[in-house]
């Protein structure tokens, strides 16, 4: 995912960010504060009169669903998920929602088609499929395929199946 992140305008296009992790992945933690501390250093290394790379943090969220879980007890988990990213995305709207693979996106696509139901701004859903999926889109790639604004897959037999998908090459 910082594959694609590091395309980005952090000066004018995107000054903030937040990252949206589960609160059991250290290691997405450690990528994106590796991250945003490549983005500092190339920072100091630029001209003065460019601007600085301005404020990141990170939001942790329960998982939504536990690999090997029940599919029974996953509503209750996913709500739970859902319950703790609807403030988020309604304190601080994103522009854009920028999310890949995991169920716990999920819980993040509702909130945000919450808020525009309700009148708010809505940030642009942009969902990558995960590069596992070659021939099928995943659980979560087939529910947020109607939802998403763009949804990227990674794989060009896919394109075939799913009409409206982009395909850009292996992103992630």
């Amino acid at each position: 995912m910082f594959r694609l992140l590091r395309w980005l305008d952090y000066d004018r296009t995107f000054p903030q960010r937040i990252y949206y992790i589960t609160d059991t992945d250290t290691t997405s933690v450690a990528k994106a504060r590796a991250f945003e501390g490549q983005l500092e250093n190339t920072k100091r290394q630029a001209p003065p009169q460019t601007l600085p790379v301005s404020a990141y943090r990170i939001e942790t969220v329960p998982r939504s669903r536990a690999v090997g879980q029940s599919w029974v007890t996953t509503p209750a988990t996913v709500l739970r998920t859902f319950r703790r990213c609807l403030p988020l995305v309604w304190r601080n709207p994103p522009d854009i929602l920028l999310c890949n693979g995991p169920g716990t996106c999920v819980p993040f696509v509702m909130a945000c088609i919450l808020t525009k139901f309700f009148g708010f701004r809505a940030p642009r859903i942009i969902y990558v499929e995960s590069f596992a999926r070659v021939k099928s889109l995943s659980f979560t790639g087939r529910l947020l395929y109607p939802l998403a604004d763009r949804f990227v897959v990674q794989w060009p037999d896919l394109i075939a199946r799913y009409p409206h998908a982009e395909y850009r090459g292996i992103l992630v």
